[in-house]
């Protein structure tokens, strides 16, 4: 009985490479045209084998070669979550943290035909050095974005501080001609609130409290309630005494907490001037109209700002993650869809 190397039974990604080589040791060439994959091989190199092999692997060698190529023209600051599609691609600014993959859940459930590309601040990776303003920062990401796609159109995305950056780079690619048809800001959070210290200091302490709130109110009895709300004390405390030992310790902790404080300070510095292009605020729900983060300030610079608002239980602090990612995704749809219908 023949042997069928590969086969659907036998198929693991993590051999393809050693397949391209096997292949590109017999001089069998093999590339992506569309969604076919191509074969030139010469007299009597491609055995029945090989056959076997392409023709039951085809979509896993046609998924690695195209991720090779995004790596071979992958820039510092595109971190791909997906990078097939055929919508228009999502270029997303995470908040002050800087970290990347914070979108994945939402990038997860905007399914396999949405691009969505995470941009990853300098500084990020603990070798390069962080960015001391909103303008640079953002005009760093509009270099980037434009050398892996030379053309638009181009969806910027932002969450939390990083609305911010994200509304800086949009007008910045549009400026330069760049098609924008649409910025989604995620639980934005105004420049002006870090110039507050009394609205500042009751955003934070809502976003921290809010889903320990949701926790006790599971609890039976009033002495459970303190006994889980003691306990968290207790575990804050601990957290905060390991993570001040890890910065100290950690070089990666310690650029990262370089980093944050270089973006909470770019942040407040940044003043928003007037943008003309469309905009959508999507909000974890109609509570946090009344947060500190205050939404609706950047009514003065896009009047015209649409607002989309997540179920009443929506945890803010976590609305791009499981479980509330699915809300907030189908949030990010039905904007996108009216997007369409008026274009």
């Amino acid at each position: 009985m023949k042997k069928v190397i590969g086969s659907p039974m036998s198929a693991d990604v993590t051999q393809i490479p050693g397949l391209l080589a096997g292949l590109a040791a017999k001089d069998i060439k093999v590339w992506v045209e569309g969604d076919r994959l191509r074969c030139n091989a010469p007299a009597g190199a491609l055995t029945t084998e090989f056959r076997d092999q392409l023709r039951y692997r085809k979509g896993e060698i046609i998924a690695f070669l195209n991720m090779a190529m995004a790596a071979a023209r992958q820039q510092p600051a595109i971190i791909p979550l997906q990078s097939r599609g055929t919508r228009t691609p999502i270029y997303a600014v995470p908040g002050h943290i800087g970290a990347p993959f914070s979108f994945s859940d939402l990038s997860k459930h905007l399914g396999d035909d949405q691009p969505f590309y995470a941009l990853q601040p300098s500084g990020f990776d603990g070798q390069s050095e962080p960015m001391d303003s909103v303008e640079d920062i953002a005009e760093y990401f509009a270099r980037q974005i434009v050398e892996y796609q030379p053309t638009g159109p181009y969806i910027i995305a932002g969450y939390c501080s990083g609305a911010a950056t994200a509304f800086e780079l949009a007008k910045i690619l549009g400026q330069r001609g760049a098609e924008v048809p649409c910025m989604a800001l995620f639980g934005p959070l105004h420049p002006t609130t870090y110039k507050e210290l009394p609205r500042l200091l009751y955003f934070l302490a809502r976003r921290s409290v809010y889903p320990h709130l949701r926790e006790m109110a599971k609890l039976p009895t009033f002495g459970a309630h303190l006994r889980y709300f003691g306990g968290r004390l207790r575990n804050l405390g601990e957290r905060v005494r390991k993570s001040k030992e890890s910065v100290t310790t950690d070089p990666v902790l310690a650029s990262r907490a370089r980093l944050k404080s270089t973006a909470i300070a770019a942040f407040r510095r940044y003043i928003p001037t007037p943008y003309s292009g469309r905009v959508c605020i999507i909000l974890p729900n109609k509570a946090w109209l009344r947060s500190g983060a205050a939404p609706y300030r950047w009514l003065r610079v896009v009047p015209h700002a649409e607002f989309y608002f997540g179920p009443e239980d929506c945890n803010g602090s976590l609305m791009l993650e499981e479980p509330d990612a699915p809300a907030i995704a189908e949030l990010y749809r039905q904007a996108i869809h009216k997007a369409e219908r008026l274009t």
